[in-house]
């Protein structure tokens, strides 16, 4: 008979569903049906009444292209939002952006001629503005469950008002206060950093020790007598007010030649050695006490400074005294405080010297090393210099170094509200201990944050001074009063008006003046939780995700405004992720030149890879991105892909009821049941790189076991056999939780296979469907299998070495033999079609030996006996006929 004709008896189907994923065409496709059926509204409005879960973006500056770690975040967002919407949450994702800061300001000043503040304020609002519709675009390409027509932005002026507001409950709380300190100062940008800005890179500075002439002695010390002090700063010399000791570490008067210097007494070997000392006489030890309130002689200027006693004095390095310029250090300063030390500010806001610099004056900071070194070897007070390369401070925009410079400055008291923010900290749910740890430690280190900045694009701070220059912090009506100008014209109402035009007329025509600062950005960034309008939900929000800076950055910022406003932590729970880094580790960036544009990705895989790549990464430590691990990803997608395809096209034929399910169905069934229980267990903990893994390895398994033994039955028993509507079953229960499982990860994909699946009650979107719930299944069903998969491995070992000897080419041509002591349940098995054998028979110990049975050739299985072919095929064929 023509071999056709039982090759067209098979139940053999083919679909639409292609093989190739075509994924960037796709992701055009739906997202236009997404936008055009209004999917993300849809879904919103199906569970406005449910329990709300709200995970509250944090906002990208919007300056610049997206990099692949905006993208990676966003993608993480996307995940939860999309699984708690599908879990019947109402989850609302309302994309922020971050607008005011030096990046755009600076842009904005290199393309002006005029530099007046508004029109800098105008054009940064406009660039930023368009910078946002720029990132929108492409946010848009990564398939987000969002409307972009509903966004929040900081230079908006009701998130501003709001933002003020704030302030002013700051300031009611008398928590600001304005202080003359050293604190982080960029000349690149000539601007106050707070310590969330620094950035910390290997930078050369001088080392030189220098001694200072003793002008009046004591019992210890004489006059001539020279104190050795070790800077990296000679630039700061200018402003020396002092040199501190440790009243209790030991200190020596050495004679070298006619000098003698005094210096403590456990750096002298290796300051002798470094010095070239080749002989010394130790004339005296003395504790450090004993120099208190010696005086000597400036290095640069016509002055006497004293001997002060300092608790940051150490001994690890240097010379056991130390140097004091008052306003350039944090600790100088308050010893100066404490000691009335003179406060010599030489250093104008572009790092240039003033004419307090004396001959040196004019002079860039860094430059004056040179010179100041120079002038110091002249009067032979250096008696070293080398130069050393260490971590140092810069600024994290421009990435120049920074320095500590005293200015007046406004500060938040955090020092006032530890106790709060430490038990908000406590209510805080984190994935791991060591991150609850971390910040608590960042909080519990910080110092007062410094939120004033010198620069004209952000929010003013609103603050008046009387005519006798003091501020005013205590009229709440005049805050009031502005924030209402705020929210109705925008923030840059209080550069478009005079200091009386902007008060109340009450407080009009007394002399008044008004700030000039304006608010740290993440003051700005840091107050979302408040001004940005999250579809009218209220803070505490469920999670804050972002990268690992943000734990000194908007985690930090937000968690202090919060607590300050509302008592309480804006977030319940706190996710990080790492960094995008390359093969060798180095983080990603198109500075570095190893950056990688995620549009260029995504235009070459399709959306669903890069979220794959993505979910299927550790990302609290950092992600790895390479070709290499991209197409390892591509394979998994296959994998999943082409199993769909095969559960697909074998549901040509099937109508979705309830069947009896066989044995094998039973177990594979039941292994279904506890994929989806720990789908949602690693959702849940946001652990997706586990929910890929454990579908990757289910369909591995699905398919090297489950696939082999039920193709015969699918492809060769009658349409409606008992057996072959049990094994479909199991293919359409396993079809409509990859179609859900995967929905949140692969959203392209999953609205694909949702075109394929067979439902009497669909949604409009593979979205609109309800998450499945965990399931009942029997604990003890692997236990109960155990048995059989130990003898398929047996058995299959055997065969292997046939098909190796060429002795059969398949496992169909053999009989098995098995221990007749095998339990019941093995016996019960259809033990032939699960080994894929010709004959299984329970005698002795396990065996196997050739059949030289015929082939049927429909079904190409062997039998005893056949006539034209098997009797199960000839059941079949009749049954056709009729």
């Amino acid at each position: 008979m023509d071999k056709n004709f039982y090759k067209n008896s098979l139940n053999i189907f083919s679909t639409d569903f292609s093989m190739k994923a075509n994924l960037p065409q796709k992701d055009k496709f739906f997202t236009e049906f997404w936008k055009n059926e209004d999917i993300y509204q849809k879904l919103l409005k199906k569970n406005i009444n449910n329990p709300r879960f709200i995970l509250h973006d944090g906002p990208p500056y919007a300056n610049g292209d997206i990099h692949i770690g905006h993208a990676l975040n966003k993608v993480l967002k996307d995940i939860i939002v999309r699984y708690k919407s599908m879990s019947g949450f109402y989850s609302p994702f309302v994309p922020g952006w971050d607008t005011h800061g030096l990046p755009i300001e600076n842009k904005i000043i290199n393309q002006i001629e005029t530099k007046s503040t508004l029109e800098i304020r105008q054009k940064a609002n406009d660039f930023a503005n368009s910078q946002i519709l720029v990132q929108k675009k492409q946010f848009e390409k990564l398939n987000l469950l969002t409307d972009f027509s509903q966004i929040y932005q900081t230079n908006d002026p009701s998130y501003e008002a709001k933002q003020l507001k704030l302030f002013k409950k700051i300031a009611e709380k008398g928590l600001i206060y304005r202080a003359l300190k050293p604190i982080y100062w960029s000349p690149s940008s000539q601007s106050a950093l707070a310590e969330a800005e620094i950035e910390y890179l290997n930078h050369r500075s001088p080392s030189i020790f220098v001694a200072f002439d003793v002008k009046n002695g004591n019992n210890f010390v004489k006059s001539g007598d020279k104190i050795i002090i070790w800077t990296t700063t000679p630039w700061t010399l200018i402003a020396n007010a002092g040199v501190a000791v440790g009243l209790n570490f030991d200190y020596v008067r050495v004679k070298v030649g006619s000098n003698f210097y005094i210096l403590a007494e456990k750096l002298l070997q290796t300051l002798s050695s470094s010095f070239e000392w080749n002989s010394y006489e130790i004339i005296d030890t003395f504790l450090g006490k004993n120099l208190l309130n010696i005086e000597y002689f400036h290095p640069i200027f016509d002055k006497v400074c004293p001997i002060v006693s300092g608790h940051h004095v150490t001994l690890d390095a240097g010379s056991g005294l130390v140097h004091l310029a008052p306003l350039f250090g944090e600790d100088d300063y308050w010893i100066g405080r404490e000691n009335d030390l003179e406060m010599v500010m030489h250093v104008e806001d572009d790092g240039k010297f003033n004419e307090k610099a004396g001959q040196f004056s004019g002079q860039f900071y860094d430059s004056a090393n040179k010179s100041i070194s120079e002038y110091l070897k002249e009067k032979q007070s250096l008696l070293k210099l080398n130069f050393i390369t260490h971590s140092f401070p810069h600024d994290w925009r421009t990435l120049k170094p920074v320095i500590y410079r005293g200015t007046p400055q406004w500060f938040v008291s955090v020092e006032k509200i530890k106790k709060e923010l430490e038990t908000a900290i406590n209510e805080i749910e984190f994935p791991e201990k060591w991150l609850k740890n971390r910040l608590t430690k960042m909080i519990i280190d910080r110092k007062d944050w410094l939120i004033s900045r010198q620069r004209s694009w952000g929010i003013p701070l609103i603050i008046f001074y009387d005519k006798n220059k003091n501020p005013v912090l205590d009229k709440p009506e005049i805050f009031d009063h502005i924030i209402s100008q705020v929210q109705e014209f925008g923030s840059s109402i209080w550069y478009q008006k005079t200091a009386d035009e902007l008060l109340p007329p009450k407080y009009q025509n007394l002399g008044w003046t008004k700030e000039n600062d304006i608010l740290d950005v993440w003051f700005d960034s840091g107050v979302s939780f408040l001004a940005a309008n999250i579809n009218n939900e209220n803070p505490p929000f469920d999670i804050y995700l972002e990268g690992s800076d943000q734990y000194r950055g908007w985690f930090n910022s937000s968690l202090i405004n919060s607590v300050i406003y509302f008592g309480f932590s804006p977030y319940k729970k706190l996710l990080s992720h790492g960094f995008v880094v390359d093969s060798k580790g180095n983080k990603m960036s198109k500075s570095r030149g190893n950056g990688v544009d995620p549009l260029v990705i995504l235009n070459k895989y399709g959306c669903d890879i890069f979220r794959l790549w993505v979910a299927n990464s550790e990302y609290y430590n950092d992600i790895v991105y390479s070709e290499s691990i991209f197409d390892q990803n591509v394979e998994i997608y296959r994998k999943i892909r082409n199993t769909v395809r095969f559960l697909i096209t074998n549901l040509a034929d099937f109508e979705p009821k309830q069947y009896e399910l066989q044995e094998v169905d039973l177990f594979i069934y039941n292994k279904i049941q506890k994929l989806k229980n720990e789908i949602i267990q690693y959702y849940d903990e946001y652990r997706f790189v586990r929910v890929v893994k454990i579908i990757n390895n289910f369909i591995i398994e699905f398919s090297n076991f489950y696939l082999s033994i039920v193709k015969d039955i699918l492809y060769a028993d009658s349409k409606n056999s008992v057996k072959r509507r049990s094994i479909q079953y199991v293919f359409y229960e396993l079809l409509l939780v990859l179609n859900i499982a995967i929905a949140p990860i692969m959203p392209t994909t999953a609205e694909e296979i949702y075109q394929f699946v067979q439902k009497s009650e669909k949604q409009t979107s593979i979205h609109l469907e309800n998450f499945f719930k965990k399931s009942n299944f029997d604990p003890k069903s692997d236990e109960k299998w155990t048995e059989f998969f130990d003898v398929k491995d047996s058995v299959y070992q055997l065969i292997e070495q046939k098909i190796q000897s060429k002795e059969i080419n398949r496992s169909n041509e053999i009989a098995v033999v098995l221990d007749s002591n095998s339990s019941n349940f093995l016996k019960s098995l259809d033990l032939v079609k699960l080994l894929m054998v010709a004959k299984v028979e329970f005698k002795d110990k396990i065996s196997i030996y050739n059949l030289n049975w015929p082939k049927c050739p429909r079904c190409w299985n062997h039998f005893e006996k056949i006539q034209d072919v098997c009797d199960r095929c000839f059941e079949v064929l009749n049954e056709n006929k009729n």
